[in-house]
């Protein structure tokens, strides 16, 4: 996927809590609170064979529907998490244990 240049403040979160940012890990132990593994695959399959197949309103319950918006939500927020992990981890020197960005 060719990169876009995009603003500096659009490499910042805007889902997770300061705490979150601080501590990214966060965000995966809440997915897996609210879903086991299992679950998260359930709900990914789910959500790709209702995209794809068109079906949002018919195919779906209202608590499925509910759960695929709630599930999207966390998802986002894994992203920005993971995001944050990614860039830490570029820019940790060798031998560095903080872990943050220089």
């Amino acid at each position: 996927m060719p990169l876009t240049q995009y603003p500096e403040w659009e490499s910042h979160s805007r889902k997770l809590s300061k705490e979150e940012v601080e501590h990214p890990l966060l965000v995966i132990d809440e997915l897996f609170d609210y879903a086991h593994l299992p679950d998260v695959r359930e709900l990914l399959w789910l959500w790709l064979k209702t995209t794809v197949n068109g079906d949002f309103s018919d195919g779906l319950d209202q608590h499925e529907r509910g759960s695929i918006l709630f599930f999207y939500e966390k998802m986002e927020r894994l992203v920005e998490a993971a995001h944050i992990l990614h860039v830490r981890n570029k820019y940790q020197q060798p031998g560095d244990s903080t872990n943050e960005p220089q």
